[in-house]
């Protein structure tokens, strides 16, 4: 280490200067300290999110936990004083507000994914996959050339392979498609 005094420093070290270099310092340490606080209140954040998830908290009891320091002890403690008032227990199933009467067995109030009935019949299905297959592969055809042959398996499906000409060109009139009749 080197305690050499540089007299170019001298010249600028005048009380004034020295002043105005403490109020600079002064106002880039609350700077600093403004962002490392901002900092670690995202920090707490993040830790009381990842306590959150992982105690299976839902979001309706997380925004009555702020002032809960964000450890897992503490949200656990928070759950055990307070979880009654919202019917929450941690680790059971039970999360909603509606709590089974005593003597019965509390029903599940998360409805499995797979007994969602589908609004589409199989034909709106078959229809939204070969549109999006035509979409991902590009392959020229259109969503006109789709319907037309959406349309025609139907007539075909309808009337059977052994119908006239003119059944077939009618059925197909019916569903939107104009053909002339060369015959």
């Amino acid at each position: 280490m080197s305690y050499d005094y540089d007299d170019d420093d001298a010249q600028n070290e005048s009380p004034k200067a020295l002043r105005d270099l403490v109020k600079k310092l002064q106002r880039d340490l609350e700077k600093v300290s403004t962002e490392r606080d901002q900092f670690a209140s995202k920090a707490k954040e993040a830790d009381r999110a990842a306590v959150f998830t992982k105690l299976n908290v839902p979001p309706k009891i997380q925004r009555w936990m702020k002032d809960v320091e964000g450890t897992e002890e503490a949200v656990k403690q928070w759950v055990a004083e307070n979880g009654e008032d919202f019917n929450f227990q941690l680790g059971s199933a039970q999360t909603d507000s509606v709590k089974a009467p005593e003597g019965e067995q509390p029903t599940s109030v998360e409805a499995p994914v797979t007994a969602v009935p589908s609004v589409l019949t199989p034909e709106d299905i078959a229809t939204l996959e070969r549109l999006q297959g035509l979409l991902n592969e590009s392959t020229g055809q259109t969503v006109l050339s789709d319907q037309a042959s959406t349309s025609v398996a139907s007539v075909e499906s309808k009337l059977g392979p052994d119908a006239s000409f003119e059944e077939t060109v009618a059925a197909l009139r019916e569903q939107g498609i104009d053909i002339e009749s060369t015959r």
